[in-house]
């Protein structure tokens, strides 16, 4: 019977103990379960922050929500994320939960290394606070702001060139805060600071942008009075310079004649002279006089032709282009078909590849593509076949168009000046002033291209032009 009893006695307590040891692994286990429940609803937290972030939208009302989202993850009294002001002495409260309205973007403190949220700024690691009254490592007394802190943890929100600021919590009681809300809130701060770094080089780029446009409006503009300056001075020079050649030939005129009364009275003066001045005065009257008339006429047409060809460039940049829809190919067709007796007499050999439609000026494109086709005419090899080749590539916005022949050729310590207005390249046996690729250059300029030339001499040319393919587009654009 004792045996019995004894038995049983130990048997209970056998049972106490697992029933004790039952209860203590349960509530370890509802105490992991809620660890994992609050481990997983911090990650889900940070997941919603991460897409939140990468919806995009202005950078305040972000601050303004991730405070809210750390206060209530976490379960603090006061979130805060305070600013390094550009100076680096002082960090000033940017964003806040927990915090009067008044405080924020106003409040400021010390970038102090003795102070907790100041020394942050120097510490790689997260600054754990149990009870800020009490800790030997700051001297604190336990506010901020005027506002009571106990227990608290805070994080360097770190930039690529220097820290944003600093990511902090606090309570106004005691609390020891677990590992899982330390990675949590750095977590926040690892997405805080790369979002304040794309901010930062969005502000920069937008600055240099702003800037760069602002220097491109400011050039433009001086362009512009610059070139009405100098259509100004081009008819104003042509004035001044008329003037004196109508004089000119005026006077030339007046000679003429006077030369003409001279020679019908040379038979009644000749036979009162010695031989020696009959000589002087025939040659004087008959082919010295004539001679220096001649080269005073001619002088003042080509004077006369340059500043037609002066009034001529300046007016391009005056005349407004007309947008059109234009089929190339057509265009260069007839081009050529005015151009046929040139090429039958030459024997020159043309291949036109089909070309694209542009919109742009025709008058322009005319001038241009008949200046081009007449230069290659023009300054063909007459001892070989000539060979014209035209042709086209287009891009998306532009079209390039290439005309080679196999000339005679251009130098190359002349090519960069085959633009240039009065300036002609190699043998000056072909008539003109020099202003054919000048009005050519303008023109594609016009259109928001460029003209340049690949040449060899003795092998030929190929002139390369790009253009917009909308030239309404391109001159939207520009305004």
């Amino acid at each position: 019977m004792e045996l019995t009893s004894v038995y049983l006695t130990e048997e209970l307590a056998g049972l106490r103990q697992r029933v004790a040891d039952l209860e203590a692994s349960e509530a370890e286990c509802r105490s992991i379960e809620a660890e994992l429940r609050e481990r997983a609803y911090q990650q889900a937290m940070i997941a919603k922050l991460g897409q939140r972030v990468l919806a995009g939208g202005d950078f305040d009302p972000l601050l303004d929500e991730i405070t809210v989202l750390v206060t209530q993850t976490l379960k603090v009294d006061y979130c805060q994320i305070l600013e390094l002001h550009p100076d680096r002495d002082l960090l000033r409260l940017r964003a806040g939960s927990g915090w009067p309205t008044a405080l924020i973007g106003q409040a400021t403190i010390k970038a102090d290394p003795t102070t907790h949220l100041g020394y942050t700024l120097f510490s790689s690691k997260p600054i754990i606070i149990e009870d800020l009254r009490t800790d030997p490592r700051f001297n604190e007394s336990g506010q901020l702001f005027q506002h009571k802190l106990v227990s608290g943890v805070s994080v360097i929100v770190d930039g690529e060139q220097w820290p944003f600021g600093v990511l902090s919590v606090h309570t106004a009681h005691k609390r020891k805060f677990t590992q899982d809300d330390i990675y949590f809130l750095q977590a926040v701060a690892n997405i805080l600071g790369t979002t304040a770094d794309h901010r930062r080089t969005q502000l920069a780029l937008q600055e240099a942008h702003d800037k760069l446009e602002q220097r491109v409006k400011e050039r433009t503009a001086d362009l512009q009075a610059a070139n009405e300056e100098l259509r100004n001075f081009a008819y104003i020079i042509s004035h001044d310079l008329r003037a004196p050649l109508v004089n000119i030939k005026g006077f030339a005129g007046e000679l003429d004649y006077s030369l003409e009364m001279l020679r019908a009275s040379l038979d009644h003066v000749l036979p009162q002279l010695d031989d020696a001045h009959q000589a002087d005065l025939t040659t004087a009257i008959h082919q010295d006089i004539p001679e220096a008339l001649d080269f005073i006429n001619s002088s003042v047409s080509r004077m006369n032709s340059l500043i037609n060809a002066i009034l001529k460039l300046s007016r391009l940049g005056r005349r407004e282009l007309l947008s059109e829809a234009i089929d190339m190919t057509d265009l260069v067709q007839d081009t050529l078909n005015s151009l046929a007796h040139q090429i039958e007499q030459t024997e020159t050999e043309v291949t036109l590849a089909p070309l694209p439609q542009v919109v742009a000026d025709r008058t322009s494109m005319e001038q241009i593509m008949g200046n081009l086709l007449a230069n290659a005419l023009n300054y063909l090899t007459p001892t070989r076949p000539g060979r014209i080749e035209i042709s086209a590539q287009i891009t998306p916005k532009t079209v390039t168009f290439r005309i080679s022949d196999n000339g005679r050729g251009i130098a190359q310590d002349d090519l960069p000046k085959i633009f240039d207005i009065f300036r002609r390249a190699g043998r000056q046996d072909v008539p003109g002033e020099g202003m054919g690729l000048a009005y050519v250059r303008t023109l594609v300029r016009r259109h928001g291209g460029q003209i340049y030339c690949e040449s060899e001499l003795e092998v030929g040319s190929t002139f390369i032009f790009t253009i917009a393919r909308n030239l309404a587009e391109e001159l939207e654009n520009d305004r």
